[in-house]
């Protein structure tokens, strides 16, 4: 499974449009700036995946997800696949111990085009855009809702 973190904000992305300068549309905002991350990890070949919703990124944070994904995979090892975060890097270490029945493996620096949940995190945000979120309670229900659009979907990488 490949492996990676992202952030939802509340702040309504700036995207362009054609039209007529006489009739131009106006963007409501919210006037706050909230954040929501996500961590998630994705099989490209079976199109499991799971995702988390968090506070904050940490060491702790990637700890407990990779115990939830060892619990949702109990009679399987898996490999997972992280970048070279520091709170990637952690794991495995006496603080940080790994399940059982997980391995870590980190692809090379900069290199996000070999992580297959990056197109999980664009298609996904493809369902956020045009939403408003007035507050960061309605931010993190969300970002929930949009991942329970997906709950059953099957991300699989076209070879």
């Amino acid at each position: 499974m490949h492996m990676d973190e992202s952030f939802f904000r509340s702040e309504t992305p700036t995207t362009h449009t054609w039209g007529d300068r006489k009739n131009r549309k106006t963007i409501e905002v919210s006037g706050h700036k909230s954040t929501v991350g996500v961590i998630g990890a994705v099989d490209p070949i079976v199109g499991d995946h799971e995702e988390w919703i968090f506070e904050s990124i940490n060491s702790d944070v990637v700890n407990s997800f990779l115990w939830k994904l060892s619990k949702r995979f109990p009679d399987e090892q898996l490999l997972v696949i992280g970048d070279n975060a520091s709170y990637h890097k952690n794991q495995g270490s006496q603080n940080y111990p790994l399940p059982y029945n997980i391995q870590l493996l980190f692809q090379p620096p900069y290199s996000p085009e070999l992580n297959p949940q990056e197109n999980v995190w664009k298609i996904i945000k493809d369902e956020f855009k045009n939403l408003l979120c007035r507050t960061a309670e309605e931010l993190w229900l969300t970002v929930d809702s949009v991942f329970a659009l997906f709950k059953d979907h099957r991300f699989i990488q076209k070879i």
